[in-house]
């Protein structure tokens, strides 16, 4: 066995009693789109939140600065920019395996600002699905991509509003594979935690490996360089609602930010190719939207100096594309997707 990259620390048994489960994500240029996310997951059930920034430029930063006073989450520099790292976020999730958030917690979650865990299970909580799978090492959730649904300009409200529309739920076998983000329990089992999925001590006792229908699966923990999943028939109880593009504008300033995990990588015309599908449209939030909303109303509405900084970020936002439209670059890249690959 080789060194894990967790520090010692105890591990409590399941059944694990009002769990703490821990995200950490990187940010980057995020503003207008956070207390949507945050307001959701923190509904279903998540505890504690780690979000590392670097190079902002639209409030993000400030934004979160206020969110960490009033107790929502922790904020950190992404300790790349002090070492000269440019892969932000290897580097982020490894320094998180030290802080006081992953000690306490039971249960982590790398993810990002675009995507949403959808449980589908009871009342649409964590607990609801720890209940109903039982005891488990690795849960990972298949995403759905959800595309433009044909919106060009950027709009402000929330984005399981905005775009319904999304990849179908039943590819054939050739397009059946997608990307997952894992809900790991934390143990002695864990060697280290990645973006997609961990690595795993192959002699510490057999590893329960999940997908988001509950069912054992071997693909990832046979394959450390494997991130995905054959999706067919993985989404009964949870799945990942994956908003990558957001409206056409939108991702013009995405593709202007640059990548979040590797300094000046930009998102390609791939990119938008393979995740702008609009093949079904998706509903079925229910209550769990409901609750959210009442999150963010009871707890973001009523603080001004919070939503002035969300109103900042959501101007920076759209300054920022209107500044983009009148770039060579980016005009010819709106050209291709309209020309190419629009709905």
């Amino acid at each position: 066995m080789t060194g894990s990259f967790l520090p010692p620390r105890s591990f409590r048994p399941w059944p694990i009693a009002a769990p703490r489960t821990l995200i950490a994500t990187c940010m980057k240029d995020e503003g207008p789109f956070i207390l949507e996310w945050l307001a959701w997951h923190k509904s279903i059930g998540v505890t504690d939140l780690v979000v590392f920034t670097n190079d902002c430029t639209d409030g993000t930063d400030r934004l979160l600065d206020r969110l960490q006073d009033m107790g929502e989450l922790v904020h950190l520099p992404n300790p790349a920019v002090s070492t000269g790292e440019t892969a932000f976020q290897p580097t982020a999730l490894n320094y998180a395996h030290h802080l006081r958030q992953m000690r306490e917690a039971d249960f982590f979650i790398s993810m990002d600002v675009d995507e949403f865990l959808n449980i589908r299970v009871g009342e649409g909580r964590l607990t609801d699905l720890f209940a109903a799978i039982g005891a488990f090492d690795v849960l990972s959730v298949s995403e759905v991509n959800h595309g433009a649904s044909g919106q060009k300009g950027y709009e402000r409200g929330w984005l399981l509003d905005l775009f319904p529309m999304h990849q179908t739920m039943r590819p054939g076998k050739m397009k059946s594979r997608r990307g997952v983000k894992s809900i790991v329990r934390l143990s002695e089992k864990v060697e280290r935690l990645r973006n997609h999925r961990p690595d795993m001590f192959s002699d510490q006792g057999p590893v329960r490996w999940l997908d988001g229908s509950g069912r054992d699966q071997a693909t990832l923990p046979a394959d450390r360089g494997e991130n995905g999943l054959d999706c067919r028939g993985t989404y009964d109880l949870v799945r990942l609602e994956h908003f990558a593009l957001r409206s056409l504008n939108s991702y013009l300033a995405k593709m202007y930010r640059g990548d979040v995990v590797i300094a000046k990588k930009q998102v390609s015309r791939a990119y938008w190719r393979v995740r702008n599908k609009n093949e079904e449209a998706s509903g079925d939030y229910g209550a769990r939207l409901g609750r959210a909303k009442a999150y963010h109303r009871d707890r973001y509405e009523s603080d001004a100096g919070l939503m002035a900084l969300h109103e900042a970020c959501c101007s920076a936002h759209a300054a920022r594309i209107e500044e983009l439209l009148q770039k060579q670059e980016f005009i010819e890249r709106r050209d291709w997707i309209l020309a190419e690959a629009w709905p």
